[in-house]
């Protein structure tokens, strides 16, 4: 699905770019607004999971074992996005004077629906991270196994946690707080972080309930592999 979602806006924007005529520089603006707006959406959702969902992938890495994260594309409301960028296409060209301004608002509205994340903490960026006995790399720093606290799995907008691994045990606990009253957004905000040495790093985002389990649980056998 975000394939062809990727395929349609690229399209889009490729319009924009190279066949939109504007007959004024304000025109201008909204063409070129439009297009990068577009084409970054695209762009976006070429690097998120393939899915609705979002996706791992595991590789052996001596001791250690590599987890590569895609993160779920965050729900769009297509019906405004898809209104703001045909009204967008009827200003450019159009030589109605100072109707680019309607445009860029139109534009304004395609950035709100297409780019606006409200999910929070960076989720479109996919992660990568090593786990091994020693402890989990993530973005060049390595968190001790010794200094772990606790892995969990969050949600901001269900207002719950789960406490997947105790460092205490060794072990994963699988203690759950079931998190209720998710909507399309809530169904892809869920991250995984852990508590190190008093501060507390997010190892990825914008993952649904089921990859984000079975994430910890990997990284979890990771920490206990001998």
């Amino acid at each position: 699905m975000n394939r062809i979602a990727a395929l349609v806006l690229g399209l889009a924007g490729l319009w924009f770019l190279l066949l939109a005529s504007p007959r004024s520089a304000g025109e201008a603006a909204v063409k070129y607004a439009f297009a990068a707006i577009l084409l970054w959406s695209a762009y976006r959702r070429l690097r998120a999971a393939s899915k609705k969902t979002a996706e791992y992938r595991m590789q052996a890495d001596g001791e250690w074992t590599r987890l590569t994260v895609l993160p779920a594309a965050p729900p769009t409301l297509w019906f405004p996005a898809g209104l703001a960028i045909v009204l967008g296409a009827g200003v450019v060209g159009s030589g109605v004077a100072y109707l680019w301004v309607l445009g860029l608002l139109f534009a304004a509205l395609a950035w709100l629906t297409l780019l606006k994340d409200h999910r929070g903490g960076k989720p479109a960026r996919p992660r990568s991270l090593r786990v091994g006995p020693q402890g989990i790399e993530t973005e060049g720093t390595l968190l001790r196994k010794d200094d772990i606290h606790r892995l969990r799995i969050r949600n901001q907008f269900a207002g719950g946690a789960e406490i997947v691994y105790d460092a205490a045990r060794g072990l994963p606990t699988g203690v759950a707080m079931g998190l209720a009253g998710r909507r399309a957004l809530a169904e892809v905000a869920y991250r995984v972080e852990v508590e190190a040495a008093g501060k507390a790093h997010v190892l990825a985002a914008g993952l649904d309930e089921v990859t984000a389990a079975g994430l910890v649980t990997e990284i979890g056998k990771a920490l206990e592999r001998r």
